[in-house]
């Protein structure tokens, strides 16, 4: 940094601060706020060590995620918003698990509806094996809201297997073991389509990085 312009190096140093407060303020890692703005943890943890400075569009992207301005980023003094009395990711993981809940708990009154009034059904025991796929399916629209890739590939993962094994144990057919074997094929493709999506991320973001550069230079 010695050859930085000492207005610029202290820019840098105000953004770095800055960003590094908002981020913890609002109780994400380095490697969450990355993948929020999809970018690589390393340009994040570069910014944070004044090594390098956004482009005015990721400024933008973390103003609206923190829910400040981009002046209040390069700010000397920028002003800090009321403190979280309630930690963000245990209020996600609350609502996430009242909605399973709420799953759950509509499966066991539409069973014990169907015990009540027609207990001659058979396959009212069917509403706890729907639940199981229904649960996945709202583990991955959460994970894909709040939680990073890895969240996401253990939700849709639980997803393909609870769909085969609802398939399995709800219709009545023989050789139907082989549904695993379909969702054996589906786990693989899922695999590579995560790593796809990653190698992905991070050629998107050596581009910008060298493009940013090249400017600078």
């Amino acid at each position: 940094m010695s050859n930085i312009n000492p207005n610029e190096l202290l820019l840098r140093q105000r953004l770095a601060a800055n960003m590094a407060h908002y981020r913890k303020l609002n109780n994400m890692t380095q490697s969450e706020l990355a993948e929020r703005i999809a970018y690589s943890d390393k340009s994040v943890s570069k910014w944070e060590r004044a090594e390098g400075v956004p482009d005015i569009y990721v400024l933008t992207l973390l103003a609206d995620l923190f829910s400040v301005s981009v002046n209040d980023l390069i700010s000397e003094n920028a002003p800090l918003p009321p403190p979280v009395t309630v930690n963000i990711n245990k209020n996600r993981v609350l609502i996430f698990l009242m909605l399973i809940g709420l799953v759950w708990l509509v499966a066991t009154v539409t069973y014990t509806a169907l015990q009540i009034f027609a207990p001659s059904v058979q396959w009212a025991w069917y509403c706890f094996i729907l639940a199981i796929p229904v649960t996945c399916i709202v583990a991955v629209v959460f994970t894909s809201l709040w939680w990073g890739l890895k969240f996401r590939f253990i939700a849709v993962s639980a997803l393909v297997w609870a769909i085969a094994a609802t398939v399995y144990l709800i219709i009545p057919l023989s050789n139907l073991d082989l549904i695993f074997a379909i969702a054996g094929v589906l786990q693989v493709l899922v695999i590579l389509w995560f790593i796809f999506i990653k190698q992905l991320t991070k050629m998107k973001n050596n581009f910008i990085d060298r493009n940013i550069r090249r400017h600078r230079q």
